[in-house]
């Protein structure tokens, strides 16, 4: 054998190696993801389902919204005051669709109208007004 068999050889070795380790860490990563966060740990209070997880993630891997203690629900095309006499407290707030089909919903605020995805944040202030547009929105 010459020194370029070799080195072709050992090159070979090296990315076969470093494909099947690419490989498993990203089913590693995949399965890491989701573990912990799925609705198998819920209790159901006055026909409100509640959970542990700030995530809940059904079995196919999608976001689902199940209402927590403290989460808001606002209706849409009504208007809710940010403030201390308001209907909400200013601070900051994670947008949830009501709607698991929708991976996003309009929502005015302060007079203009967005586009939010589906566990964006938004940080509301004393004197703003928000009301969801396309559809209910929950706020955690």
């Amino acid at each position: 054998m010459t020194w370029s068999e070799i080195a072709l050889i050992c090159v070979s070795v090296v990315l076969v190696i470093l494909i099947i380790a690419i490989i498993a860490i990203n089913v590693i990563r995949r399965k890491d993801k989701h573990d912990g966060k799925r609705t198998d740990e819920l209790e159901i209070i006055d026909g409100v389902r509640y959970t542990k997880d700030d995530v809940v993630v059904d079995e196919s891997g999608k976001a689902s919204v199940t209402l927590k203690k403290g989460d808001l629900m606002l209706e849409r095309g009504k208007e809710y005051l940010v403030g201390e006499n308001g209907d909400l407290l200013a601070g900051k707030y994670t947008v949830l669709t009501a709607d698991e089909n929708r991976e996003s919903v309009n929502i005015r605020i302060g007079g203009l109208v967005r586009d939010y995805k589906h566990f964006s944040s938004i940080i509301l202030t004393d004197g703003d007004k928000i009301s969801p547009v396309s559809n209910n929105v929950v706020l955690r």
